[in-house]
């Protein structure tokens, strides 16, 4: 639950990846097969206006203003695994060998077993996915599929889960790691409705992928090489079944990337050596924006808009958690009670709800809101 877990995980991955395949211990994640190719040119998404934004070159500062979203606190401990949906809400337990999913009326309970540890719990509006991780990173995840509309529990229909990596859920297609021919790491698909999962996209051999976002508006990946000292990092955009790089990123550079409205949002990291720092960009209808500084792996799409973290950015200054808007402007969505010494961890979306946890000298608290 550190904070520092995402890119430490991924540092490694890139240190060995000579292979072709990612490590199944590495935080190399698979991708979306998503056939949608995001309208990124012609007119505006409905409901929003053409942006005012700056070029590829110059882009346009975008100066955040200050629109807090509705939080409530969890009544979990801030370090504790917990996931918020629309009903249902899913607490795991400190040491992660179990987690309780809950609503009013009902509840049921899911244990890790032996010799395994959950490692992913993924939430929307009618789906709920509890991955089990072997300890030992030797054999497949286990997967418990929950239909939030009956509570009815069932494994996972599709290739098996590699051990390991990040996964994704949008409706009720879910979206993880596995292996192809060959050992080749590759993308796998399951409409969980439907029971039928399949592979869609296998990275190049001296290739992986990790960083994995999903939303209505499409799939995001960050793919890189196995090169020496320092790995080529590419932010992608899944379109009809397989990753096409952004416009915008500076070459080699690119960590986070996610659908956004008429565009995308991603991050560079330009000092290999201080991978926790990032710089957050936008593109929408052509035009391009500066978002400023922010933290590595913080990303996450959530109801309409691209939520990510920033860290203090003075000695009185708070942790804050910026919303990148379908009105393509910069929001602070929430803000640290703590200044100076405060930090949040990655945020969590579960069909539009949000949840985050900050920590600091003023005390720590773990929230969430709905995004409209």
């Amino acid at each position: 639950m550190r904070r520092t877990t995402i890119a430490l995980a991924l540092l490694l991955a890139l240190t060995g990846c000579g292979t072709g395949d990612s490590s199944p211990g590495s935080d190399a994640s698979s991708s979306a097969a998503h056939t949608d190719d995001p309208d990124t040119s012609g007119s505006a998404e409905p409901g929003t206006t053409e942006p005012t934004g700056g070029t590829l070159e110059d882009p346009a500062v975008a100066e955040p203003t200050e629109n807090l979203l509705d939080w409530r606190n969890t009544g979990a401990l801030p370090r504790t695994r917990y996931v918020k949906g629309p009903a249902w809400e899913a607490l795991g337990s400190e040491d992660d060998s179990t987690v309780d999913l809950a609503r009013d009326g009902d509840a049921l309970s899911i244990a890790a077993g032996s010799g395994r540890t959950i490692s992913e719990v993924l939430m929307t509006e009618d789906w709920a996915v509890v991955v089990r991780q072997d300890k030992a990173e030797t054999d497949p995840s286990e997967v418990d599929v929950v239909d939030l509309a009956t509570g009815k529990q069932s494994a996972l229909a599709g290739p098996a889960p590699a051990s390991g990596g990040s996964w994704a859920l949008v409706g009720g297609d879910l979206y993880y790691p596995t292996y192809g021919d060959g050992r080749a790491y590759c993308l796998a698909t399951s409409a969980l409705a439907d029971s039928n999962g399949e592979d869609a996209w296998c990275a190049p051999k001296g290739h992986g992928f990790s960083g994995l976002t999903a939303s209505d508006r499409g799939i995001g990946i960050m793919t890189f090489d196995d090169a020496k000292p320092v790995s080529c990092r590419t932010v992608n955009l899944f379109v009809n079944g397989a990753p096409e790089p952004i416009d915008g990123p500076a070459e080699c550079l690119g960590w986070d990337v996610a659908a956004a409205a008429d565009g995308a949002v991603w991050s560079e990291v330009p000092k290999p050596r201080r991978q926790e720092e990032a710089h957050f960009h936008a593109s929408a209808y052509g035009a391009y924006f500066d978002l400023g500084p922010g933290l590595t792996g913080s990303l996450v799409p959530c109801g309409d808009s691209q939520f990510f973290v920033r860290d203090p950015q003075g000695p009185d200054e708070p942790a804050r958690l910026m919303r990148w808007t379908p009105g393509h402007t910069l929001e602070v969505a929430y803000e640290s009670a703590s200044v100076g010494n405060a930090f949040l961890l990655e945020p969590t979306c579960g069909g539009g709800v949000l949840t985050i946890s900050s920590f600091g000298e003023k005390g720590d608290e773990q929230v969430w809101a709905s995004v409209t």
